[in-house]
């Protein structure tokens, strides 16, 4: 019985709770459940408080105690188990998806310049305070796309989009493709930097973005990839987005026709969360409190 429990309340613990959020291992052994990015310490404790209950409950009912006291013990570790779900979750009901509007800029790439172009836009998602995810579109004509260096900057956020896309130690000069209409999504099943065709037309379709922040005339395929579109996962999404473009090698010229954004976001916390909070906490307290005629 004991060991049946154990499992039980190891695989109740590690279970990724679809229908609302997932749970991930993260370092140091803890339990982190996450809402589309978004991750909770206190659900983190009562995890691992319902997991421990368990087992320990368990072995005392095997020693001294009797079936009834276990029933009991279940039953508040299993409600303590669901509040930390439902604390999670409860500012996740009011998600909201932002799609922007396409911002048209139409504006050639100064060639071979370090100096770039800069387009400023301000995003206003009233009540949305958190953001989940992030999507970018760009859209550029002519030009050769291996000579471009795109990056995205809001609050403390920073993406790198393209860096050279397709350049590597045989391919100095990056893809000689011709313009393109591309998706950055951090999901994407390709990186554009190694996906991206060597040759031929305008490139289109979804990508993981480059996240390579090594200088763009020493850039490779082979480098680290911090700077990925995760990294605005938790900031305020409202305030000013800035898109740099770059083209850092003689020849063509880009022409950046127009870009775009998709944000989710949620609220802070509401009232439900503190209101399950405190339910728990009433329940912790009674169950502590003396009972006569014990």
């Amino acid at each position: 019985m004991k060991s049946f429990l154990c499992f039980l309340s190891a695989t109740f613990a590690s279970s990724r709770f679809n229908l609302f959020a997932s749970s991930s291992r993260a370092a140091g052994g803890k339990w982190v459940t996450r809402r589309g990015g978004l991750r909770s310490a206190l659900a983190n404790e009562m995890m691992k408080k319902f997991a421990a209950r368990i087992c320990f409950c368990s072995t005392r009912s095997r020693a001294h105690r009797s079936a009834p006291l276990l029933g009991r013990a279940l039953s508040r570790s299993l409600f303590l188990g669901v509040l930390g779900v439902l604390a999670v979750n409860s500012s996740s009901f009011a998600a909201t998806i932002w799609n922007g509007p396409t911002w048209t800029v139409s504006t050639a790439i100064p060639d071979n310049d370090d100096v770039g172009f800069t387009d400023t836009r301000n995003v206003s998602i009233p009540g949305m305070t958190e953001i989940v995810s992030v999507t970018v579109n760009l859209n550029f004509s002519g030009g050769w796309n291996g000579d471009l260096y795109v990056y995205l900057v809001h609050g403390s956020g920073f993406s790198v989009l393209l860096n050279r896309p397709g350049r590597s130690t045989g391919a100095p000069d990056g893809s000689a493709t011709v313009g393109m209409d591309i998706t950055f999504d951090d999901g994407a099943f390709s990186d554009i930097h190694t996906a991206i065709p060597m040759s031929g037309g305008s490139v289109n379709g979804i990508y993981q973005p480059d996240g390579r922040t090594t200088d763009p005339l020493v850039v490779l395929n082979t480098d680290a990839r911090p700077a990925m579109l995760s990294n605005f996962i938790g900031i305020d999404p409202n305030g000013l987005w800035t898109l740099f473009v770059a083209d850092q090698s003689a020849g063509e010229t880009s022409t950046l026709q127009s870009w775009s954004m998709s944000i989710t976001a949620v609220p802070e916390p509401g009232v439900a969360a503190f209101a399950i909070l405190g339910s728990g906490l009433l329940l912790r307290r009674r169950s502590k409190s003396p009972t006569s005629g014990h």
